[in-house]
């Protein structure tokens, strides 16, 4: 499995309040104050860290629910996960069909079929063969794949060649293969976050390698205060949001660069064969963390016009986008925490 970066785990985190909710595998944190108890773990799942955070007067029932939730976890990501070779995902990139798909992989396809028709291809989960190419290339000659590569895997790309009927999956061509890591972690933060409401938590913090869903208050009666990463600078943030009530998600091409200028990187636009060139990140806020997971990598793909035009154009959607030159721009009704 890759090695996790300093970098992979502080794009978007929650900050405040002694609350930890970004750190390494198996960490956990118990904060006790005015009768409240903040409990936090956080697990490596999914190529990545997944942290779940509550803040309750029942340490007992946090503790117990927390486990249940990454158990939970733990099955999704047996379904969804590329990194997992026995997953039903693998599966199906391995034999090109499968019947009788759990229910819970054919509603992430659909999901993504839908983000796909809506960005005009910007996201497209059958991007794997190109990401693979790039991947392949960069580790044995440490340089990006020629044109003829990059047309020729081109072949294998295109969403309209996964067909979804009832509970049966196909991918049209042999070599064809589909990556989730553009919308899974989304669509598994929400099933937490809808366990852990199940249960009657009102204050929830579900975190997932930059995809992030929040609920209530802190354990000071505050917001949630969420930092964006500067997607230049190992610390600090680019800028920091408040909510008691969100879905959030970042994408950025310093997740995991190819290259030290960051002009190659694992976001490869499917329409093209190559990285998109403009943004350095982008940061979508959604009413669920599966929708801002597709659209925040959708973004980054499109560019600063076609991204905002999209953007401002679908409901209950806000985003900032960052360019290669720190240059920011945001949808009109994005706004930021107070100082």
């Amino acid at each position: 499995m890759k090695k996790m970066t300093r970098r992979s785990f502080i794009r978007i985190t929650a900050i405040g309040a002694g609350v930890l909710a970004a750190g390494g595998m198996g960490l956990k944190a118990l904060i006790s104050n005015s009768g409240l108890d903040t409990y936090s773990e956080t697990r490596r799942l999914l190529g990545t860290f997944i942290t779940i955070t509550l803040v309750d007067d029942d340490q007992t029932r946090c503790v117990e629910t927390v486990q249940d939730t990454f158990a939970e976890v733990e099955r999704l990501s047996s379904i969804l996960s590329r990194h997992d070779a026995s997953s039903e995902l693998s599966r199906l990139n391995s034999t090109g069909r499968l019947a009788g798909a759990s229910s819970e992989l054919v509603a992430v396809l659909e999901r993504a079929q839908y983000c796909a028709e809506l960005t005009g291809g910007a996201f497209d989960v059958t991007v794997k063969p190109l990401v693979e190419l790039y991947q392949d290339h960069f580790a044995h000659y440490g340089a990006p794949p020629d044109a003829a590569a990059v047309a020729q895997t081109r072949q294998l790309v295109g969403y309209q060649m996964l067909t979804i009927s009832g509970r049966d999956v196909a991918l049209a061509k042999t070599g064809m293969g589909i990556t989730l890591d553009g919308i899974a972690k989304g669509y598994i933060v929400d099933q937490a976050a809808a366990l852990l409401r199940a249960r009657g938590l009102t204050r929830v913090l579900v975190e997932a390698g930059g995809d992030l869903s929040l609920r209530g208050m802190r354990q000071d009666g505050h917001p949630w205060r969420v930092g964006i990463s500067h997607p230049r600078a190992l610390a600090g943030y680019y800028e920091v949001l408040e909510s008691s009530n969100g879905c959030i998600a970042t994408s950025g091409d310093y997740e995991a660069a190819f290259t030290a200028d960051y002009s190659y990187h694992h976001i490869i636009d499917p329409r093209t064969g190559s990285s998109p060139t403009e943004l350095a990140s982008a940061t979508v806020l959604a009413n669920d963390t599966t929708y801002a997971d597709a659209l925040s990598t959708a973004a980054l793909v499109l560019g600063m016009n076609d991204a905002l035009a999209l953007l401002e154009r679908l409901s209950g959607v806000e985003a900032l986008l960052i360019d290669k030159e720190l240059h920011s721009r945001t949808t009109s009704g994005f706004s930021v925490a107070s100082a």
